[in-house]
């Protein structure tokens, strides 16, 4: 059952007005966040978007602030019951729910009940705030839904260009090629790159030059010259010093090693 301690709706503040309460309100608080405002949430500032949503659970930290212009709705309510499980809402987490509006006006007309308070109130207050958290969790659900379609397919694409890239290490590939390749900002490339493979596109790329390198270095035919630049190196000095960081060796002295121990006896000393 949900009890309305208190609620506003659109309320506007001085600019850059803060709000804090380390330990909480003693209550769940729901803000609609219509202006941009830092937020600490969890240990990490986070700064929203206009037409956020934050709920916050009775003993979690409150500590938001407006960057510049100050207005939001809110609800503080009590409950014996687990909603937050139930409806699948997180707390102090930054929310972006499509149907914004439509909430916003269900805490207008809670607050409506709860300034008037005709008879009936507390019943028609907990089926407004039973509808509001319905409509927020199926929002969230159908935005969840399409995230996870969407990164599935992001995944994907970005596993055709690795793939493109590792199997093709000697060609050029600059952040701009990979940003053009995937039609993303440099920023949102790498994000999703270390999201998707835990590792960075430079360090995967250089892993697989030097298997490369180590491979045609084998071919006694082949000059070291002419294996650096089969693996994509231009600099003789820079191919160097990372072939010697990852074997611990040269690439002559590798070939010289390999002539007199064969591919057995390197591996042994590698």
């Amino acid at each position: 059952m949900f009890q309305i301690d208190y609620c506003e709706y659109n309320r506007t503040n001085v600019d850059y007005d803060r709000i804090y309460r380390p330990g909480g309100s003693g209550d769940y608080l729901l803000l609609l966040l219509k202006t941009p405002m830092k937020c600490h949430l969890k240990g990490k500032l986070e700064i929203s978007g206009e037409n956020a949503c934050l709920l916050y659970a009775p003993q979690e930290c409150q500590d938001y602030q407006a960057v510049q212009k100050f207005r939001n709705s809110y609800v503080h309510f009590s409950t014996d019951l687990p909603f937050a499980d139930e409806y699948g809402i997180p707390t102090s987490i930054l929310l972006y729910p499509e149907n914004f509006m439509e909430l916003d006006e269900y805490i207008r007309l809670i607050q409506q009940e709860y300034l008037t308070r005709p008879p009936f109130f507390q019943e028609r207050c907990r089926l407004l705030m039973e509808e509001l958290f319905l409509l927020l969790s199926r929002s969230l659900a159908r935005k969840g839904e399409r995230v996870d379609q969407e990164a599935s397919e992001l995944k994907e694409e970005f596993q055709r260009l690795r793939l493109t890239m590792l199997s093709s290490c000697e060609e050029d590939w600059s952040v701009e090629r990979l940003c053009r390749e995937s039609s993303l900002s440099k920023s949102q490339f790498f994000a999703y790159y270390k999201r998707f493979f835990e590792n960075s596109p430079k360090a995967e790329l250089l892993q697989a030059r030097m298997e490369k390198a180590r491979t045609l270095l084998s071919n006694e035919a082949l000059q070291v010259q002419q294996a650096a630049r089969q693996c994509g190196f231009t600099n003789m000095q820079h191919f160097s010093r990372y072939f010697k960081a990852w074997y611990h060796c040269s690439p002559r002295e590798y070939k010289e090693r390999l002539r007199k121990t064969g591919i057995d006896g390197i591996s042994s000393l590698l």
